[in-house]
């Protein structure tokens, strides 16, 4: 009977160790939203590339205004977009973000990965992300959106550019206070990597006077880990805590 009773679960067994290898990176991740409390809750997703603009020869970075956020500084990037239609995601229980759980959703926001779906398929969302199917690689489109539509940088000199993704960060089922509910972040840095001309560039615009006016600032590595942004003993602008990725700290 014992032996009856092996053969029979024995593939079970088989399946599950092979479920718990392919996921061993997100092994709490998949046996709390498999199996535990966060099963049947919605989680939102925010995932999202930014990039690291350094000052060459200097500790300063060039950020941006966050355009929902009011007065608040950040990287240059934002939410990649996905391109497939809505069928696979339709399965997985998603939810689009709006006022009520997100950021809302408008034309410049369509198909951004910001969303909510059931945690039951965390695991699915995650391993579709990482096969880059369907989806942006990077945060190409949001530096031509930030930085050259707007006229921060001459786009004569920056409409080709290098760059190399430098770590991927993420924080798993952690409790958002702002949007009330569970969420998982993931944030891929890439770091410009500038040629002659446009490190010449970064140069002068650096020696520009700040003013938020023109939507952008460049900001010193003690001002981002104490997020704010001070001029002449008062704080002229916060700066968002995700920007930390960028001088190699967490949040």
């Amino acid at each position: 009977m014992i032996t009856t009773l092996f053969t029979t679960i024995k593939p079970f067994l088989i399946k599950g160790a092979n479920v718990a290898w392919e996921n061993r990176n997100q092994l709490a991740l998949y046996f709390k939203t498999k199996f535990w409390k966060y099963r049947n809750v919605d989680i939102r997703f925010s995932i999202s590339g930014l990039y690291k603009i350094q000052i060459p020869g200097a500790n300063k970075y060039l950020l941006v205004l966050n355009r929902r956020i009011e007065n608040q500084l950040q990287p240059v990037g934002g939410a990649y977009k996905r391109y497939a239609d809505d069928t696979l995601f339709n399965k997985w229980g998603y939810k689009p973000d709006n006022l009520k759980n997100g950021l809302d959703v408008d034309e410049k926001s369509s198909s951004d990965l910001r969303f909510m779906v059931n945690g039951k398929h965390c695991i699915e969302v995650l391993n579709w992300f990482d096969t880059g199917n369907e989806r942006e690689l990077d945060p190409k489109r949001e530096f031509k959106e930030e930085l050259l539509d707007t006229g921060i940088l001459d786009s004569a000199i920056f409409q080709n550019f290098n760059h190399k993704r430098i770590r991927r960060f993420s924080k798993n089922l952690i409790w958002s206070d702002f949007f009330s509910c569970y969420e998982i972040l993931i944030y891929d840095i890439f770091e410009l990597i500038p040629n002659d001309a446009q490190k010449k560039y970064l140069v002068e615009l650096s020696k520009q006077k700040n003013d938020l006016s023109k939507g952008f600032a460049i900001v010193d590595c003690d001002s981002i880990e104490q997020l704010r942004l001070i001029e002449n003993g008062t704080q002229i602008s916060r700066i968002g805590q995700h920007t930390k990725l960028i001088i190699n700290k967490d949040f």
